[in-house]
């Protein structure tokens, strides 16, 4: 019985190979990389066939499907192959076939002159060696594009004695003699072929689900790497460059197919992903829009989880003009995901859950309105780390209340302070300094509810005085504002009280506040 999905192994020899390559049944899709093989591995991969040893094997996809791009092999123009004509698809192995193609063809046309220069190599007979043609002798060398075709060889021979006529005919047979190790998977569907496109690493370079599907997609007005290079580059421009290839694209799958698993894209009908990459920009500066005006989130890195994205992602794209019950749904769904560490054990099934709910809220249905939590206040004693997603929940929450600095009531430059990671900005309440000078150990005192938003100027000012000193600096006018906006509480705005009642007493303002916005948005 033979098996459903097949991967036939064989050994073709390499003229068999490179005939097939000629007639156009083997290509190489867009989405392999450019040649980039250097001169000494030209070098090293002929040595080795001609000393019998072996050079790896090629990976080939037979399929009828047509990618809509193929690049030819080395710059050479191939013949199109007729419609419904399986083609063999160079997975992985590119490198090697190219090199081996331009070596023998090297003196075809081309569109590529300056790689088929260095495709010109010839076979020293005397020394048994390959070299460059610019730096061999040509009275006692021999261009291997005249081997393999007896037409171009005998017309060659007359002029080399018997011993080097010996030699050129031993390397003659080895070339064509040589067997190819080839493995060719067909009656595979899309995503298995993505999943073995994706796990191959043989050159160092893992392969992208995007380069696949950009071969699938192509147009002369649609290119998909393009696109999402496009749209990671405006990104950039708003503050949200961390965003990577495979955010994007996690994005454009669920705006797409309702799920995150970006491999299934290569089972959508191209015109649906083209149609997709256009609502996928507009959904996502609108949810980045959303994420400043809303949350006051200026630059990616303070998103809790950058995963988050995707659901708001969702949502506008199907509604790009929320009402006042949507965005304020929106704003509860952001900060229970945030404070409930949601996402955290890394669970797609819950963001796949958001993406359902989102399209409802989309059309809206008042999904998020019972949501409601109980922070507990301990979170708040983890130790700061402004990369951690807690100290991102804190410091969007804080953001909510429009914070000022302590000694001046200056109001905090949100669009500086969270538009990049600057430290100077946040300040420890009870300084480390003072701390260690009482005997309290650095983790006790690098803790989240013991952060607030400061101007560096009043931060520098501030430095490592004891809080009770520069309490009583403040204005008596703005003490209460100031305070009350980083969430210092009444009982504590004097500095005086010990260290370990004070921070406990403030996790416990920042839980309450935390519950207040999942509640109410």
């Amino acid at each position: 019985m033979s098996a459903p999905h097949k991967i036939t192994p064989s050994n073709p020899r390499v003229a068999s190979l490179l005939s097939d390559v000629t007639k156009g049944n083997i290509k190489i899709p867009v989405f392999q990389r450019e040649y980039v093989w250097h001169d000494d591995q030209i070098m090293s991969l002929l040595d080795s066939i001609y000393r019998g040893y072996p050079v790896g094997s090629l990976l080939l996809w037979s399929t009828k499907e047509r990618l809509k791009h193929e690049r030819n092999v080395g710059g050479f123009v191939l013949p199109e192959t007729p419609e419904d004509f399986p083609v063999q698809y160079v997975l992985d192995g590119q490198q090697r076939l190219t090199t081996l193609y331009g070596v023998f063809n090297s003196g075809d046309p081309t569109d590529d002159p300056e790689l088929s220069k260095r495709f010109s190599v010839v076979f020293v007979p005397d020394k048994g060696e390959f070299v460059h043609s610019s730096v061999a002798d040509p009275a006692t060398s021999i261009n291997l594009r005249n081997i393999l075709d007896t037409t171009k060889l005998l017309p060659e021979l007359p002029r080399f004695t018997i011993p080097q006529q010996t030699e050129i005919a031993t390397l003659t047979e080895r070339f064509k003699d040589y067997e190819f190790p080839v493995v060719t998977i067909k009656d595979r569907s899309n995503q298995e072929v993505c999943r073995v496109f994706q796990r191959i690493n043989s050159s160092g370079t893992t392969l992208s689900t995007l380069e696949l599907l950009a071969a699938w997609t192509w147009s002369e007005q649609f290119d998909l790497r393009t696109e999402i290079q496009s749209l990671l580059d405006r990104l950039a421009d708003k503050n949200y460059g961390t965003l990577d290839e495979a955010e994007v694209m996690r994005c454009l799958t669920a705006v797409v197919n309702d799920d995150i698993d970006s491999d299934a894209l290569v089972d959508i009908r191209p015109e649906l992903l083209v149609e997709g990459m256009s609502k996928l920009k507009q959904a996502m500066f609108a949810a980045i829009d959303f994420l400043d005006k809303e949350i006051r989130i200026k630059n990616a890195v303070f998103v809790p989880f950058p995963i988050m994205l995707v659901p708001l992602v969702r949502f506008f794209a199907s509604n790009l003009k929320p009402d006042v019950h949507q965005r304020k749904g929106m704003r509860r769904w952001f900060w229970h995901c945030a404070f409930t560490q949601r996402y955290k054990a890394g669970t797609n099934r819950l963001v796949v859950d958001d993406l359902e709910k989102m399209k409802e809220l989309a059309t809206g249905k008042p999904v998020f309105d019972s949501l409601a939590a109980t922070v507990d206040h301990t979170i708040f004693l983890k130790t700061w780390r402004i990369n951690s997603t807690m100290a991102k929940a804190a410091i969007c929450l804080l953001a909510q209340l429009d914070p000022k600095s302590f000694l001046t009531g200056t109001p905090i430059d949100l669009s500086d302070t969270l538009s990049a990671y600057n430290a100077r900005q946040f300040h420890h309440i009870y300084p480390k300094g003072y701390l260690g000078s009482k005997g309290i150990p650095f983790h006790e005192a690098n803790v989240i509810a013991n952060i607030c938003m400061l101007t560096s100027a009043d931060n520098n000012s501030i430095s490592d005085a004891d809080p009770a000193a520069y309490f009583a600096v403040i204005p008596d006018a703005i003490r209460s504002d100031v305070m009350g906006r980083a969430l210092v509480p009444s009982e504590d705005q004097t500095g005086s009280r010990v260290y370990s009642d004070f921070v406990k007493s403030r996790a416990s303002a920042l839980a309450t506040m935390a519950e207040n916005l999942i509640a109410n948005g």
